[in-house]
């Protein structure tokens, strides 16, 4: 199978298989809906379809839909987006997110990027008690070894398609904490994490307090680093380029 890349001039066949992105704009229309039924629209998240407002989704909605967690697809049916989707999650790369062999700090690993004002709140709250560390603007390579060297990481994603720095952070050992909301709920349990509400503070205040004092019980942290690493596991890459080499078939 050969993959092309369509920011570049490309002709397609009939019998390729044409998959559009949740970024699409209308140039694109055409293309969609004049060629046989070997297309897909994949869709990341469902909250990127409201912001492409120049795009009228109504008459693409016959087309097969890809999307990434089950909250994804049932959003994506339930509201008429479209009438065909699957879900295919995404994988993670387990050979570079991995525990540790060296010593941790103990420490909050932290994703400001979506919310960052919230993130200084929260960080301020328990100044003093445990160290934090920002990841922003990180290479995979540098995340990977903050996460690997740092016992806590704290979720602060919303609006998710499905959330993968939870699992990253899950498969390189860290004790996570944090929203579990949207797609996040694919995979979010209170036997891999302590979880708050999307949005509830006072709620995810409550969740690094009892990732912190879990610390300090080492078989109770172990057992739910276990049940994360185990939860990540389960996202491989070797799941994923399975389960979408199946979905491809299945199209083609």
């Amino acid at each position: 199978m050969e993959l092309v890349d369509m920011s570049q001039p490309q002709r397609l066949s009939p019998m390729d298989l044409y998959i559009a992105t949740d970024a699409i704009g209308p140039h694109r229309m055409p293309l969609l809906l004049n060629r046989p039924d070997r297309r897909v629209i994949f869709v990341q998240n469902h909250h990127a379809l409201t912001q492409q407002p120049l795009v009228d989704w109504s008459q693409l909605s016959h087309i097969r839909c890809l999307t990434v967690s089950e909250y994804s697809r049932r959003v994506l049916l339930e509201g008429g987006w479209f009438s065909d989707v699957a879900m295919v999650p995404p994988g993670v790369d387990t050979s570079m997110f991995r525990p540790s062999t060296g010593p941790r700090h103990h420490r909050i690993a932290y994703m400001p990027r979506k919310w960052p004002a919230l993130a200084e709140r929260l960080r301020a709250h328990h100044e003093g008690i445990v160290d934090w560390i920002a990841i922003d603007g990180a290479t995979e390579t540098e995340t990977a070894e903050i996460l690997a060297g740092s016992t806590i990481f704290l979720n602060l994603g919303r609006n998710e398609g499905f959330g993968l720095p939870p699992l990253e952070a899950m498969a390189s050992g860290c004790l996570v904490c944090g929203f579990a909301g949207q797609g996040t709920g694919d995979y979010a349990t209170s036997e891999n994490g302590f979880w708050a509400a999307e949005g509830d503070i006072p709620g995810c205040l409550d969740a690094i307090a009892a990732a912190v004092a879990a610390i300090a019980e080492p078989d109770r942290a172990e057992r739910m680093i276990r049940a994360g690493i185990a939860t990540a596991q389960r996202y491989s890459l070797t799941a994923f380029e399975g389960a979408m080499a199946a979905y491809v078939r299945s199209v083609l």
